[in-house]
């Protein structure tokens, strides 16, 4: 996987594109997986928690969903941080770390 690009619920994977349940936020390229973070759009549940962090692979298959700090229904991935290598920041105030090769949650730590 080369490249990477988003356009509202388009991802584009090596001039591939695959259309998505939700607005795409944020999207990286981390293990060869494009390693999506939805947006909180109209789509998104109300009423448990949003599971909005998803890798696909090169054709677009989902591979992994990422799990969350808490079983809160408010729970959902807000961005990747600006200078934290791959750390997640979390909507409840948690700074997350993934393991990127199954979305297993490795770390958090509450901060808010």
């Amino acid at each position: 996987m080369n490249k990477v690009k988003s356009d509202n619920r388009t991802l584009s994977i090596d001039g591939k594109q695959y259309e998505l349940e939700h607005r795409i936020k944020d999207v990286r390229v981390i293990n060869d997986l494009a390693v999506v973070i939805y947006d909180f759009d109209d789509n998104a549940p109300r009423h448990r928690q949003f599971q909005n962090c998803k890798a696909l692979d090169s054709n677009g298959n989902l591979v992994w969903t990422a799990e969350h700090p808490t079983n809160m229904t408010v729970d959902s991935y807000v961005e990747f941080m600006k200078g934290r290598g791959n750390k997640l920041w979390n909507f409840g105030g948690f700074i997350c770390e993934l393991d990127f090769k199954n979305g297993k949650l490795k770390n958090a730590v509450f901060i808010k």
